[in-house]
């Protein structure tokens, strides 16, 4: 065996410079060696490869630019209508009707006599939201008797000045009840003591009164209609 080393394949473009210098001086090239032949058959391989793989890539786009998958979000699914939840329906406002010419309170279908105001100090109202309820009320003392009136089982209202005044009460039965009927308390209405505790035990804060019957303006001070007066309650 030789102990030279094997000869070194010429690379692509050195062997074209060889072929260009030959065939410049009209020499015929030698035949290049087996090494060169396999050489080159493998760049061809590598290269018929690389265009293989080229033209693969370049069918694969196309088929993604004509699918539409390029360039373009895919379609979200479709998302179910929200179904409504519902909601319970508010409380009605409790209603209380009034009728001072009848002489007649009607609460949840149940109808109480009473007796309304005088003519001179008149509720002065039409329609009034019950603000609180006390099974015991003391008004301010009357300026001529000195008298301080306790109303039992009173319910008041908050007027338009923003006064809280008393609504309605049940009558001291020392008092009798010949009042019942006919227009007596001074400025609210009163009921017999047993229609006042079930009106009273009945009616909630919040309760719309209706106030039916024809009211005169008050002839009267404030000071001389005690029902009328503004009530300050300690607490």
């Amino acid at each position: 065996m030789s102990d030279q080393p094997p000869p070194r394949s010429l690379t692509e473009a050195e062997l074209s410079a060889r072929l260009r210098g030959l065939a410049a001086r009209g020499v015929a090239p030698a035949p290049a060696t087996g090494a060169q032949v396999r050489s080159r058959a493998a760049r061809r391989r590598r290269g018929r490869r690389v265009l293989l793989s080229a033209g693969a890539l370049g069918a694969a786009a196309l088929a993604t630019v004509a699918s539409g998958a390029l360039g373009s979000s895919p379609t979200p699914p479709a998302v179910p209508l929200a179904t409504s939840v519902p909601h319970p329906s508010p409380a009605p406002v409790q209603r209380v009707t009034v009728d001072l010419d009848a002489h007649t309170l009607t609460i949840e279908g149940r109808r109480f006599p009473i007796s309304a105001p005088q003519e001179t100090c008149p509720i002065g109202e039409t329609s009034v939201t019950v603000t609180a309820k006390y099974p015991s009320l003391t008004l301010r003392p009357d300026p001529i008797t000195k008298y301080a009136d306790i109303r039992q089982w009173a319910v008041t209202f908050t007027d338009r000045s923003h006064h809280q005044r008393l609504l309605m009460w049940a009558l001291d039965p020392a008092a009798g009840l010949s009042s019942l009927g006919h227009n007596a308390p001074a400025g609210s209405i009163a009921l017999a003591p047993k229609a006042g505790k079930r009106v009273y035990d009945a009616i909630e804060p919040g309760a719309r009164v209706e106030i039916k019957g024809g009211q005169t303006a008050s002839a009267h001070p404030d000071s001389m209609c005690s029902d009328r007066q503004t009530i300050t309650v300690n607490r």
